[in-house]
Order: C-alpha cells, then sequence, then structure tokens
C-alpha cells in the first residue's frame, strides 16, 4: 500500500462497473457503478482500490482501470477544466463530466472562478436531459436513469413536462443563471440565455397570468444579451428567439381582458 500517494477521491469512468466485496473478480458484486459516480479511496490492494461509495454508503474494491483519480489541489483545477472542455461536447459523457465539474469546482479557488465550467455543467445537462426525453423506449433507457441518478447526486435537477401526451424532461437551468451573474465571455453568457429561454420547456398548461410573467422575464434576459462579439450564426439564434417569444407578448397583451384566448 501507499495510500499517500493516491488521491482522496476517483470517478468512476466506465459503466456498469463492479463494486465488490473482495479484490478479486469472483468477490460478491455490492454495487453497480456508473460513469460520474464519485468515490473516496482508502487503499490499494493488487489491480483494485480500496473505496468507498458515499451515494450508496457502502465499501467495497473496484478495478483501478476503471476510476480516474481527481486531484483536488488547486494546482491541478487547470488540468480537470481541460477533461471538463473536453466531455462538454461528447455525447453520451454527460455524467462523467458533471462529475469532473463537480471536482474543479471542489479544487479552483474563488478568484479563478468564472462562467466556463457552470456553462459546460449546463450544457451537459441539458445534453443528457434530451438524451432521456427520447431514449426511454430504446435499450438505453437503463444507461440513461442511471445517468440522470449520477446528475442528480451531484445536485443537477430536471424538470418534467407533458406536451401531448409525451414526458419531456428539461434542466432546470441552475447552472446558467450563475453564468449570467458570473465573469464571462459574451458567447457563453448567449447560450446561457438561449438555454432559460426555450420555448419547448415552458409548461404547456402554464396560467395566462404566469406565462405573461414568464414571457417578459425571458424577453428581458434575452435583451440584455451583448450581440457585439457574437458570431453571426448564434446572433441569429437570439434574434430568433427573440420574435417568437414578442410575437407571444403581443399576442397575450392583445387579448380581450376576461375572455379566453380562441
Amino acid at each position: 500500500m501507499y495510500v499517500a500517494a493516491l488521491a482522496a477521491l476517483a470517478i468512476v469512468a466506465q459503466d456498469q462497473s463492479a463494486l465488490r466485496a473482495a479484490p478479486r473478480e469472483s468477490a460478491t458484486r455490492q454495487a453497480v457503478l456508473w460513469q460520474g459516480d464519485s468515490l473516496e479511496i482508502r487503499g490499494e490492494k493488487g489491480d483494485y482500490l480500496q473505496v468507498y461509495d458515499h451515494r450508496r454508503e457502502r465499501a467495497g474494491y473496484i478495478r483501478a482501470n476503471q476510476v480516474r483519480p481527481l486531484d483536488l489541489a488547486p494546482e491541478s483545477a487547470p488540468a480537470t477544466l481541460t477533461v471538463v472542455r473536453f466531455l462538454r461536447d461528447t455525447p453520451g459523457s454527460e455524467a462523467l463530466g458533471i462529475g469532473y465539474v463537480a471536482g474543479y469546482l471542489r479544487a479552483a479557488p474563488a478568484q479563478a472562478m468564472d462562467g466556463e465550467a457552470f456553462e459546460a455543467l449546463g450544457s451537459m445537462a441539458e445534453r443528457l436531459a434530451r438524451r432521456a426525453s427520447v431514449g426511454k423506449a430504446t435499450t438505453m433507457g437503463d444507461t440513461v436513469a442511471a445517468h440522470l441518478e449520477v446528475a442528480a447526486a451531484y445536485g443537477v435537477k430536471m424538470v418534467s413536462i407533458e406536451r401531448e401526451g409525451q414526458m419531456q424532461l428539461c434542466y432546470d437551468g441552475e447552472a446558467y443563471r450563475r453564468v449570467l451573474a458570473l465573469p464571462g465571455n459574451d458567447k457563453g453568457k448567449a447560450l446561457a440565455a438561449l438555454a432559460l429561454t426555450r420555448h419547448d420547456c415552458v409548461p404547456p398548461l402554464l396560467g395566462p397570468v404566469d406565462r405573461f410573467n414568464l414571457d417578459n422575464w425571458r424577453a428581458e434576459l434575452l435583451d440584455r444579451v451583448e450581440l457585439r462579439n457574437l458570431p453571426p450564426v448564434l446572433k441569429n439564434r437570439l434574434h430568433m428567439r427573440k420574435a417568437g417569444l414578442w410575437a407571444s407578448l403581443a399576442h397575450q397583451r392583445a387579448r380581450p381582458v376576461g375572455r379566453p384566448c380562441r
């Protein structure tokens, strides 16, 4: 053993990794772990790490090649952020990326914090929600469900919306709100604003007053985005989103008071 040389935490990198009762392949399987799960490293025996899973409150052993040690020292934060940048645009690795974002946020000093990590977190959470919305009837449904549980363990919240008899998951947008509140580049803030103003994540049964207030908030949010330095494609997306919102607001303002909208 050389516990002092080991990192305190590790992130599971492979789906359906086995947490075993002893450091051998024939030992009883304590739990099935998924990418993004966080484990506390307590030692090493051969090809296995002795770990503790705080989410499931179980100790055991896992093969060392199925996890990635995570250094929480402040000087290691830039390297962790590099991994986050890679995973941000890697479909299917959302839960793993969310785990790395959590590790980065624990390691990075407060003065170095900006909106980049939160924008990556929001992007991965949003993509995971889309995967879950379309993947329930496929063979990947169990994997997506497990990834949602991993994300929830890190505090990522999803909202269920029923639309035309089908359930849709949407990310609640907490990370994007932090992007808008922290220093960052205009592109990141524009992407955050677009994510927070999605038409398809507005509950269809929202009452007229609540819908009017929500649309006003969304329009004001888009108006605060600085367009000058944005790529043309992103500018166009913002203009289209604004047009849709103002059309909805104009329709609501033109409705006769006390009469239902036909």
